[in-house]
């Protein structure tokens, strides 16, 4: 029986191969993943770097394991023809760090760059058997899509409009392998969320994940924002309301809409 938890990247149609310098991941353009412009949407894009990072920190630092403590990317281009390519790097491995670098193409556009991320890792014991952990070079892991697809991504996870952001239960559609929010998930909110706040298309995002989401609802909070030569710079929370901490931190930036 498929666990629920791979049913999170399946709905994006992601697929991971492990390489000789750490993976690739493939994400397809599909309309239910593109923007409104028909490019590759932005929390698809940010869903991948997650899965594609995690898995070459992870894979650096076995037999323990990785968890996302911060992801900087720096977009250049749309993804337009698909699919999107993620080659992610380990370049630092360590007791208590794995840093990962990727680079973002359009391989259906000859491999022209769409983005720039740096991923940042702590380690940690596995407290699961997951089969990502045993990929040899060359496996590829194609994930299953949800049996019941929905006709968005909002609709599949339940994400919800509130005042100032958005919000998610924390459910079997929405938790990771730990049994807490799965943090590529926090990328279709930031997405929301700095789309509410004026940014047309935002282009450079820091996202800092300071803990887990245990229970829920997650919900996202502008929390300041700055018009600036270049465009707006927003600041936006995410808390877990069950207990009332921020549970991570994203500045992005961008043209103002």
């Amino acid at each position: 029986m498929t666990p629920a938890f791979e049913y999170i990247p399946g709905r994006y149609g992601i697929t991971i191969t492990r390489t000789e310098a750490g993976t690739s991941a493939r994400v397809p353009l599909r309309p239910d993943l593109a923007a409104e412009d028909g490019s590759l949407r932005l929390a698809a894009v940010l869903m991948g770097i997650d899965m594609s990072a995690g898995l070459a920190a992870g894979g650096a630092v076995l037999p323990k394991w990785s968890v996302t403590a911060d992801i900087e990317t720096r977009i250049v281009a749309a993804c337009t023809v698909g699919p999107l390519r993620i080659d992610s790097t380990p370049i630092k491995s360590g007791r208590t760090m794995s840093v990962v670098q990727s680079r973002l193409v359009d391989e259906g556009n000859d491999d022209a760059l769409v983005a720039l991320s740096t991923a940042n890792h702590g380690v940690l014991e596995p407290t699961f058997d997951d089969s990502l952990q045993h990929l040899d070079v060359g496996d590829v892991r194609v994930f299953a899509e949800p049996p019941v697809h929905e006709d968005s991504l909002e609709r599949y996870f339940g994400l919800r409009r509130t005042d100032d952001g958005v919000a998610i239960d924390i459910t079997e559609r929405t938790r990771n392998p730990w049994g807490i929010l799965h943090g590529g998930l926090t990328g279709m909110m930031i997405e929301t969320t700095a789309r509410r706040a004026g940014l047309d298309e935002p282009t450079d995002l820091v996202v800092r994940y300071l803990r887990a989401v245990r229970e829920g609802p997650a919900a996202t909070r502008v929390v300041e924002m700055v018009d600036r030569p270049a465009g707006r710079l927003v600041k936006i929370e995410m808390v877990d309301t069950g207990t009332g901490e921020v549970a991570a931190t994203a500045l992005v930036g961008g043209p103002a809409a």
